[in-house]
């Protein structure tokens, strides 16, 4: 081997070692979803916590929400870490028993897609698992008995409660927070009204409870915290194929992460949980479609 080739070798090794060291650092990873939340949202309502993460962080405003652009597809995209074609939810009028006849992943039939918690369940036997979701619907895309905790929250503020009591007494390997509010007010008085920035303005202050509780905790060194939305919306409404309802919020801060870097290249929903997945260390099961977003890492 020539003294060029040995130097590129080494170079190449040393380049992959700072890659593990980084990811090996994160040891929590905290997803909030805040349901119909447009990067329109983020960036007219007053959203210093999100802001803070942009600065801290990597973000895109033209992450891509799956089609129908409704939150049961878009959610379980999320979590499953692909989308609709492979996990099967088409709509809010999805039940688990529509599955019962159904084989995902070479799992046992009726079993649902393989979503994240599952796999950091399956790979991770002692990990504390925790999901607080606001929607009423969010919970049947989870599997049972795979979370340490898994809760339908009756409020905003009870759900960020719940959340900041975990940080502080269970330190979460996986905490997932599905807030409702925004999407609910976008429906009764329509995205891009005073209403509609106020309810994100709320989402905002949840936001920097759970970044006041990792600090307190003191996790802020090995936890990542990825904020996204299921879908954006138009008028009273989403579904569609705007630009308004299929672009997302993507933020994401953490050890190893750029900051201060919007992403050049548009990632999919289902990215994310690939993402989070490799930041915990965990191999991304075959039949997900989500790829890590690798273009985010980096001081």
């Amino acid at each position: 081997m020539s003294y060029s080739m040995k130097k590129l070798f080494f170079l190449l090794l040393l380049f992959a070692n700072v890659l593990n060291a980084q990811e090996s650092k994160i040891k929590h990873v905290i997803i909030i979803g805040v349901d119909g939340m447009s990067p329109d949202g983020v960036m007219k309502a007053a959203t210093p916590n999100m802001h803070a993460m942009m600065e801290k962080g990597s973000h895109s405003f033209h992450c891509q929400a799956v089609l129908p652009t409704v939150s049961s597809p878009n959610w379980a995209s999320i979590i499953d870490g692909a989308s609709p074609s492979s996990h099967g939810i088409w709509s809010n009028r999805w039940k688990v028993r529509d599955i019962k006849d159904s084989v995902y992943c070479r799992g046992k039939k009726g079993h649902i897609f393989p979503t994240i918690f599952r796999v950091l369940r399956e790979q991770k036997h002692k990990a504390k698992i925790m999901c607080f979701a606001g929607w009423w619907s969010f919970v049947r895309l989870v599997e049972p008995a795979v979370c340490t905790a898994k809760e339908r929250t009756l409020t905003t503020p009870l759900l960020a409660s719940r959340a900041v009591t975990s940080i502080r007494l269970r330190k979460p390997n996986l905490l997932f927070l599905d807030l409702n509010d925004v999407d609910e007010t976008g429906h009764k008085y329509g995205h891009g009204t005073p209403e509609y920035y106020k309810a994100v303005e709320e989402a905002d202050v949840v936001v920097g409870k759970v970044l006041k509780a990792v600090s307190k905790a003191g996790m802020a060194d090995n936890t990542a915290i990825i904020i996204i939305a299921d879908h954006g919306g138009i008028g009273k409404g989403h579904g569609g194929t705007t630009p308004q309802e299929v672009n997302v919020p993507f933020i994401i801060t953490g050890a190893g992460i750029k900051k201060g870097y919007e992403l050049k290249a548009n990632p999919r929903n289902f990215d994310v949980t690939a993402t989070a997945a490799k930041l915990l260390g965990l191999q991304i099961p075959d039949c997900w479609e989500g790829k890590e977003i690798k273009e985010i890492f980096g001081e």
